[in-house]
This record gives C-alpha cells, structure tokens and sequence, in this order.
C-alpha cells in the first residue's frame, strides 16, 4: 500500500524532525517507511559507562536504537541506504571511501530510487538543501533525495531491475525548523540560563521563516511517544538534551508540531495545508 517514505541521514534523526508524522500515519494505517542512509558510527556516546568498548560497534548499537525508535512509533518497515557516517567536514571520517560524502551521487540515488519503487511510496520526505544544519550527511539525503524523487521516472537514466515496476511519489516535501519555533525555544533556554544572549539574538533570524512552511503537521496526541522514541536513542540523546527539557508549557508548541515545506506535488494542493496526504486521500 502507498505511503510515506521519510529518508534521514542517521539513526535518531527520524524521530527529531519526523517522529510525530511517523507515528500519526502509522496509526492511520498508511505504510509507512523510513530509510537512514548511514550507520551514525561516527555518532557520540553518552549514557554508558564504557563508551570505549562501545565505539567500535557504536553502528550495531545505532542499529538496535533505531528498531527500538521505531517500535515505539509503530513503524515497521526500515532500511539502510548502506553507507558510512562521514563525520563533520574536515575530519578523517569524512573521507572515508565508504563515507555517505564521499557516494557516487548516481550510484547513491539509484540506491534509493531502488526503494522507492519497491516501497511505492506517495509521499517522500527529505532535508532542505542545508541539511538543517549543515552536517555532510543531511546534505547529500537532500541532494540524493531530491535527485530520486525526479529519478524514479527516469527510465533511461535509471532501467528498471527484473523484478521492478515504475513508479515515483506524488509529494516531495522539506522537513525543516520553523523559525517561530526556534525563537521560542532560545527565548526559553535563554531564560533557563542555558544559552547567552547573543545566541538567542542569534536564533531570532534563523530558521525557515514561517511564511515559507506549506504544511504544519499537529502531532499533539505523539507528544509522548516522540519523547520515548528519543530516549530509544540511548546512546545519542543525554539526559539534559534540549528537546527532552522543553518545559510542559512549550511541548506542544515545540514537540507537538511539525512543519515540512512541499517542494513538489503532482496532484493539486493548497498553499497552506495540515496533511502530508493532501490532494492523495
């Protein structure tokens, strides 16, 4: 059954950005698929009491955390796009011959148009063009992304496998911060004494303006379950990470709403809608 098909860079990012659209469709009975494409073994480790015999099998782990993630979330069906972690730019990771930076980006978008058509999705999810935050992996799920968004059809560029049929999503889409949330959430921290004033300064321009945000997903009733989904990630996610010290005033401002900017729609939709499923259901 065609569904959602939201593509992250690392195993916990899919909970941060998309947990709640995950978790809300998964209830409504959509088929809904999340593909990660690298092992996050460049990833820090908190929680444990022996992180140096946890690196080097810290891609098992993230491996064990995602399913547990998505457990929680009701999701069933996951995939890996193969590739390393690259790290940040200008580390040893990143260039890594195996490293997501480093994939051919042909070889890469056939990887996951290869998904695409097995998975039939209608709805495809990846990064704005700066990955958020400028990390290398988000980067290349936004350009790998939108190139098999666009490639699936391509069947001369990318020839269907024996066991293949054609098919492309309706709707691409951005998951991105909408700058509403992030000025409420520095204002937050800044009066909790957690960031200085110039940063809050900071994060009063940064952000997508809201404006620009097409789609503004209530997930209200997820609150919880994106918050267990996140502490899935024992590794990744400390105790005092921000998002799991929202006060209860803000969660449903902060945790309770998505917001995903449509990129592309071959079926008509509004300008501004509350469903990623608009003009498909």
């Amino acid at each position: 059954m065609p569904g959602l098909m939201a593509f992250h860079a690392h195993p916990d990012d899919e909970v941060i950005s998309t947990g709640g659209a995950l978790a809300r469709y998964s209830t409504l009975g959509e088929q809904v698929v999340v593909v990660t494409a690298t092992d996050g073994a460049e990833g820090e480790i908190h929680n444990y009491d022996n992180p140096n015999e946890i690196k080097p099998r810290l891609a098992e782990v993230r491996a064990g955390e995602v399913r547990d993630a998505l457990d929680v979330l009701g999701v069933p069906h996951h995939e890996f796009l193969g590739y390393r972690d690259s790290g940040m730019m200008g580390t040893e990771p990143n260039i890594h011959p195996d490293a997501f930076w480093q994939a051919d980006l042909m070889e890469a978008t056939a990887r996951l148009i290869r998904l695409i058509r097995s998975y039939k999705p209608d709805v495809l999810t990846v990064y704005d063009p700066f990955g958020g935050y400028g990390h290398p992996d988000h980067i290349n799920v936004h350009r790998v992304g939108v190139a098999a968004f666009a490639g699936a059809s391509d069947l001369g560029r990318f020839p269907l496998a024996d066991d293949e049929e054609p098919w492309a999503p309706s709707k691409l889409y951005w998951t991105t911060w909408p700058r509403s949330r992030v000025v409420l959430m520095s204002d937050a921290r800044f009066a909790a004494g957690r960031i200085t004033e110039e940063e809050r300064d900071r994060a009063s321009v940064s952000g997508t303006p809201d404006e620009h945000i097409h789609t503004w997903l209530d997930v209200g009733d997820m609150v919880d379950l994106k918050l267990k989904a996140l502490k899935a990630h024992r590794s990744q996610i400390p105790e005092d990470w921000f998002l799991l010290t929202v006060p209860d005033e803000l969660k449903p401002q902060v945790i309770g709403r998505e917001a995903y900017v449509r990129v592309f729609s071959r079926v008509p939709a509004p300008d501004s809608e509350d469903d990623l499923f608009t003009g498909l259901r």
